[in-house]
C-alpha cells in the first residue's frame, strides 16, 4: 500500500457531463496516500459514450497517459461502428497498441515507468431507445451495472427467462437487458437487483490468473493480498513493464496481461446506471451496498446530481477506512440535455468539494505533509490554492463569475443577483426604518444600477 499520510486528503474534485443520452459525473480524492495516482476520461455524443477510470501504482504516468489515449482511441471505433458496438478483437488490439505506446514514451520518459488498472465502459444508444453497453476490465477497479429503479424490485418471470435465453442464442433482444457476453463461463456473480452485472476482479490468485502467471514463468504469493513475484497485488492492466519482458510471449500470455475482459449488455432501459469505480471504493464496499445507494436515491430523487453523489461515495469508503485513492464515476443512461452543471443553475466547470480544512490553522501546523500534499492535489486540478467560494451559494468552481461592483465571486450571474437582492432586501428593511419608505427605494434603485454588469 505504500506510505501514507499523517491525516487524510478529503479535497474532492467533481466533474460533471449531460447531453442528450447521458448524464455523468465522476468524483476523485487522494485520501490517505502520498500521491494520487488515479485518472478518469469521458468522451460523450448525442449517440454514444466512452468513459474511464484508471487507478495508478508506482506513479501516475501510466493513468494519466493512458486514460485519454483510451478514450479517444475507443471515440473513434465507437464512431465508426454505430449503432453497433466495437467488436471485442478491436478492443483488444486498441489496449495492446495503448499499451506499446505507453512503452515508447517510457523510453524516453523514464521517470513515468508504472502500471495501472483500467476500467472503461463504451455505451451506445439503440434507435428503440434503449442501450448497449461493453464493461472493459483490466485490473482490479470495478465496472457495475445497476437497473432502473423502476425495474430494481421486479422479478423475473419464467417468461422472461425463455426469452432471455431465446435472445441469448439468436443475438437479439428479449423482455429486458441481457448479458450477451460473460468472459467466465460457469463462474457465479452473486448478484442480486438493483445490481445487474459486475466485472471480476484480476487478482494473481484467481485461477486463470494464476495459470497464465505460472506459465509465463511467474509466481503468486501466499501473501495477504496474493502478490505477483510477491510484488504486484493485481495481474492485469497497462504500464508494469518489468512483468511483460518475454520476448516470445504475446501480450495476453505475460505475466500481467494488457487485455480486458469484454462484459457486453444489450437492450437496458432509459434509467440504467453504470458505476466505473476503483479498487479504493470496493475495498470497503460491496457491489449490493453501491448499487442500493445509487438505486436508492434516483428512487428518491430521479433528478439528483450524480455529481454530489460521487462525492458521497468517495466519503464513505474514506470513513469506512479505505486507505487508497478514491475515483467513483456514474453514468446514467438517460436523457441529460436539462441536467449538466450550466443548466442547474452552476458553470460548466470543475467543482472542488470538501475544502473547509484549508482554513483550519491547526490541520497546517500538525499536519505538514498533508498541507503540502492539499497544496499539490489543487495544483493538479488546476485550482488555486486559496478557496474562493462563490459568495451566494458557498460553492468552489474553477471558474467563477466575479462581480464588478463588488469583486466578489459566484457560481454565475443568477447567484450574484439572488445575493444583490438579498441584500438590497436587509438594506431596504434598515433604510426604512432610518430615512423613510421613498428616500430608501430610491437609494436602492441606484445602487441596484451601479451593481450592474
Amino acid at each position: 500500500m505504500g506510505v501514507i499520510l499523517s491525516a487524510p486528503v478529503e479535497l474532492t474534485r467533481v466533474q460533471r457531463k449531460g447531453n442528450a443520452s447521458f448524464r455523468a459525473a465522476v468524483a476523485e480524492m487522494q485520501g490517505w496516500r502520498t500521491n494520487h495516482e488515479d485518472a478518469h476520461e469521458m468522451i460523450t455524443t448525442s449517440d454514444w459514450g466512452t468513459f474511464w477510470v484508471l487507478d495508478g501504482h508506482g506513479g501516475d504516468g501510466a493513468s494519466q497517459y493512458c486514460a485519454p489515449e483510451l478514450a479517444r482511441n475507443h471515440a473513434r471505433l465507437l464512431e465508426e461502428h454505430m449503432p453497433n458496438l466495437p467488436p471485442d478483437e478491436q478492443i483488444a488490439e486498441t489496449f495492446v497498441r495503448v499499451d506499446s505506446q505507453f512503452r515508447d514514451h517510457v523510453r524516453s520518459n523514464a521517470d513515468q515507468d508504472s502500471g495501472s488498472t483500467v476500467v472503461g465502459a463504451v455505451i451506445s444508444k439503440q434507435n428503440n431507445g434503449n442501450y448497449s453497453l461493453k464493461i472493459l476490465n483490466c485490473g482490479d477497479s470495478r465496472g457495475l451495472v445497476v437497473l432502473p429503479p423502476s425495474q430494481a424490485g421486479r422479478k423475473k418471470s419464467e417468461e422472461d427467462e425463455k426469452k432471455e435465453e431465446e435472445a441469448k442464442k439468436n443475438g437479439r433482444s428479449g423482455s429486458g437487458p441481457v448479458v450477451v457476453s460473460w468472459p467466465h463461463p460457469g463462474e457465479e456473480s452473486g448478484l442480486e437487483p438493483p445490481a445487474f452485472l459486475a466485472s471480476i476482479d484480476h487478482k494473481p490468485d484467481h485461477p486463470v490468473e494464476q495459470a497464465r502467471i505460472e506459465a509465463a514463468g511467474g509466481f503468486v504469493s501466499t501473501d495477504d493480498p496474493p502478490r505477483l513475484d510477491k510484488n504486484l497485488a493485481v495481474s492485469r492492466g497497462v504500464g508494469d513493464f518489468l512483468y511483460k519482458s518475454s520476448p516470445d510471449l504475446p501480450p495476453d500470455k505475460q505475466k500481467v496481461s494488457c487485455l480486458p475482459d469484454v462484459y457486453e449488455v444489450s437492450q437496458l432501459e432509459p434509467g440504467s446506471v453504470v458505476v466505473l469505480a476503483c479498487d479504493g471504493l470496493w475495498d470497503v464496499m460491496s457491489n449490493k451496498q453501491v448499487a442500493d445507494l445509487v438505486s436508492g436515491q434516483l428512487q428518491k430523487k430521479p433528478d439528483s446530481d450524480l455529481g454530489t453523489m460521487c462525492a458521497d461515495l468517495v466519503h464513505k469508503a474514506l470513513k469506512d477506512n479505505s486507505r487508497d485513492n478514491i475515483t467513483v464515476m456514474i453514468i446514467q443512461l438517460t436523457d441529460g440535455s436539462s441536467w449538466s452543471t450550466g443548466s442547474a443553475r452552476f458553470n460548466d466547470s470543475d467543482e472542488m468539494m470538501m475544502f473547509d480544512k484549508l482554513s483550519f490553522a491547526k490541520m497546517e501546523k500538525d499536519h505538514r505533509d498533508w498541507k503540502e500534499q492539499s497544496d499539490r492535489f489543487l495544483r493538479r486540478c488546476d485550482f488555486p490554492s486559496k478557496p474562493d467560494p462563490c459568495v451566494s451559494s458557498g460553492r468552489w468552481f474553477k471558474t467563477m463569475w466575479k462581480c464588478p461592483k463588488t469583486g466578489n465571486h459566484y457560481c454565475n450571474k443568477h447567484f450574484q443577483k439572488k445575493h444583490w437582492n438579498e441584500h438590497f432586501q436587509r438594506k431596504n428593511v434598515v433604510n426604512s426604518e432610518e430615512k423613510g419608505p421613498e428616500e430608501a427605494n430610491s437609494e436602492e434603485k441606484e445602487e441596484k444600477k451601479d451593481a450592474e454588469p
